[in-house]
């Protein structure tokens, strides 16, 4: 055998042994990714369990507070979410986790048969009066309330119909679909909003804006400068609005109450809000009323 054949073969060996090699970490490699990721898998599972288990923790202890302590914000309050919380909807953090409370009698609920409130709250937030209006009367067409809006060629801003169905909105998404609405108003009316059959309004946890709707701009202020100072109470009240505490107007929170939870751990977190009907001394002292959860993520799933 030639000397250069020799060579030849040694060469062809060694492109072998070079290509078995590489193989071999090429398997290796893939062998280790899969690895990193069934870890990073198992992890991210370990961590929405954990999650899940303090969530439930958390909220218990809220809701134990929430049945067996005053519902004021008391910041000298051995008891930390007390010490914490209010019931105006702003985020609170006990032990690492973001909570938040909102009285649904600070909110106007959904009206179904007539526009005006609507209208009115439209204004408050600064909606062009000839929208208000408009989406004032979308909300009671698409309700079946009241009078339709024109065919196309039709004059007139209205037309009357006679006797309809009812349509009350079951969730709060539907106003979206009204012809007048765009997310950045949607947005905005959201949070002031609420389905739960209040028994009366609560100027003590209302936003802002939904004080600008039902009372003038001196009676809002005048409210909202008490309520920061902690004065304002049914004296004061009727002092500067002329309305007294009745079947309408409440000055204490619940029984509806909206509690949002947020916390995450690793790479995962979970977002829950669930509207509770809270009574502390009747035969059913606490009820889940609606609950809605935002979605686990993880950035490695």
């Amino acid at each position: 055998m030639s000397c250069a054949t020799q060579r030849r073969e040694r060469g062809i060996a060694l492109i072998q042994v070079l290509l078995v090699t590489g193989i071999i970490g090429l398997l290796m490699l893939q062998m280790g990714l899969t690895a990193r990721d069934q870890v990073a898998r198992a992890q991210a599972l370990a961590d929405r369990a954990e999650l899940q288990l303090a969530a439930q923790s958390r909220e218990a202890a809220m809701l134990y507070s929430l049945l067996t302590e005053p519902m004021v914000h008391a910041s000298d309050s051995e008891n930390p979410y007390t010490a914490a919380w209010n019931f105006q909807g702003e985020p609170f953090v006990v032990d690492g986790i973001t909570f938040s409370i909102q009285d649904e009698s600070g909110r106007m609920r959904l009206p179904d048969d007539s526009g005006d409130p609507f209208e009115r709250l439209l204004l408050a937030l600064e909606v062009e009066p000839a929208r208000a209006r408009q989406l004032a009367l979308e909300l009671m067409v698409a309700q079946g309330t009241g009078s339709a809006l024109p065919e196309l060629g039709e004059e007139g801003d209205e037309r009357e119909t006679g006797p309809a169905a009812r349509y009350p909105f079951q969730d709060l998404g539907q106003l979206e679909q009204l012809p007048g609405m765009d997310p950045e108003l949607y947005r905005r009316l959201k949070p002031l909003l609420t389905l739960y059959p209040t028994p009366g309004f609560n100027p003590t946890t209302a936003p802002a804006a939904l004080l600008r709707a039902r009372l003038t701009k001196s009676q809002a202020g005048g409210v909202a400068d008490a309520r920061e100072g902690g004065g304002l109470n049914d004296l004061s009240l009727w002092k500067l609005t002329g309305f007294q505490a009745d079947e309408t107007t409440v000055l204490a929170p619940g029984p509806g109450l909206s509690l949002r939870l947020d916390m995450s751990r690793g790479e995962t977190r979970l977002e829950r809000t669930t509207t509770y009907v809270v009574r502390p001394y009747s035969a059913e002292p606490l009820a889940t009323w609606q609950r809605s959860s935002g979605a686990e993520q993880d950035d490695d799933r």
